[in-house]
């Protein structure tokens, strides 16, 4: 907060910061050397430490309901005057009033859709993107989408974080990906979770399997459920699920309705979930590549396997089997279907278990978060030496 002689970065998402477990990851570690201010939606994360701007959803105007959401927003769209969906975008417009007449030396920036807001911003160092997954593809599965967004983002990648003095991402393929189609190399840097000491818990004969996340439809859960149900197997499975739609939560308890083994829990905060993961032992990450970032995924719960102890299953993901073939974490089911999976299930045993787990243990320092912390660390501290 004002720290003399410190050097002043902001942290700027439009998710709620306190969620948003890269940018927490990043304020963590710049803390200890940097005047660090976040701006974001919801409350600081770091009250004590850093200096919050929170973001407001921006009011609609008396007498013009959804005027911007139903007529400006997709006639700049369809018109491609990219400038001026930026410009008069409500949500752009409040978070650069609540960021005006502040200058920070460097600018970290969450997202594609955050970038022209901070590169509009007075930074003496300029700005580094974090663009997490590929954002031309984010949400392919819309045809409208497609047509509207997805060039608007392409312009904004273009026109903006090809102009950035930093990039990052958080798979290779995705590295790859932005390589081919755009003037700029993001560095790769994963979603891995914080090193955390935990103990490596017994197996028994059940084997207690475990998955955390999304109940999305793209990610077709249904496939776990099922095999689990219908194994010849020795096994459970708990589900810590965030619901965001109803119906497509609604079918996965009907599939698992009678089952003793599947069991559907209440969600933890993530500041509580690699504790409760270390109850189990393997974690399942079988991810359906529907979508171009689904196929090149390396999600924070595969990481967060690692860190409690757990051995790991997963489909033939790509990104997923560079680290668990290298380091012997699991095992990899022949396809992303049930019968592929049910028999991944049916082969395991407990000796298996024991290895993954062990191995999990072996390597958690150094496929822990800190060990990508400091990639942003080495991007960060270069580029400010940089006496632009």
């Amino acid at each position: 907060m004002n720290v003399p002689g410190k050097k002043r970065i902001l942290v700027l998402t439009y998710t709620p910061i306190k969620s948003a477990p890269r940018a927490l990851k990043q304020i963590n570690k710049f803390v200890e050397d940097y005047d660090v201010t976040t701006a974001g939606f919801g409350e600081s994360p770091h009250p004590d430490v850093v200096e919050h701007i929170e973001f407001k959803q921006p009011a609609l105007r008396r007498g013009l309901p959804g005027l911007w959401d139903r007529f400006i927003y997709p006639f700049t769209l369809l018109t491609r005057l990219y400038t001026l969906t930026y410009r008069t975008a409500p949500r752009n417009k409040m978070a650069a009033k609540a960021l005006k007449g502040r200058e920070w030396d460097l600018i970290i920036t969450h997202d594609v859709a955050t970038t022209p807001l901070a590169m509009s911003l007075p930074s003496t160092h300029g700005v580094i993107v974090d663009l997490h997954e590929y954002a031309p593809r984010q949400n392919e599965h819309s045809r409208l989408w497609r047509f509207l967004i997805a060039p608007y983002f392409r312009w904004i990648l273009r026109a903006h974080v090809a102009h950035a003095a930093g990039v990052g991402t958080v798979s290779q393929g995705i590295v790859d990906e932005y390589s081919r189609n755009f003037d700029f190399v993001p560095e790769l840097i994963t979603n891995a979770t914080p090193y955390q000491d935990l103990p490596i818990g017994e197996v028994s004969q059940t084997i207690k399997l475990v998955h955390s996340g999304i109940a999305a439809p793209a990610r077709k859960l249904e496939v776990m459920i099922e095999a689990v149900r219908d194994a010849d197997a020795d096994v459970t499975l708990d589900l810590y699920l965030m619901h965001k739609i109803p119906e497509y939560s609604d079918k996965l308890r009907a599939l698992a309705q009678g089952s003793d083994r599947i069991r559907f829990m209440d969600p933890v905060p993530y500041s509580e979930l690699v504790q409760t993961l270390n109850n189990y032992d393997v974690g399942v990450s079988i991810i359906a590549p529907t979508t171009f970032n689904l196929a090149w995924c390396l999600p924070n719960k595969f990481f967060d396997y690692i860190q409690a102890r757990l051995g790991i299953i997963i489909g033939p993901s790509p990104e997923m089997m560079r680290i668990l073939d290298e380091h012997k974490l699991g095992a990899v089911a022949g396809g992303f279907e049930v019968a592929e999976f049910k028999r991944t299930l049916e082969s395991m045993t407990v000796d298996d278990v024991k290895l993954w787990k062990r191995n999990s243990d072996a390597n958690a320092q150094k496929l822990s978060g800190e060990e990508q912390v400091a990639i942003w660390q080495q991007m960060v501290r270069r580029i400010l030496e940089d006496d632009r």
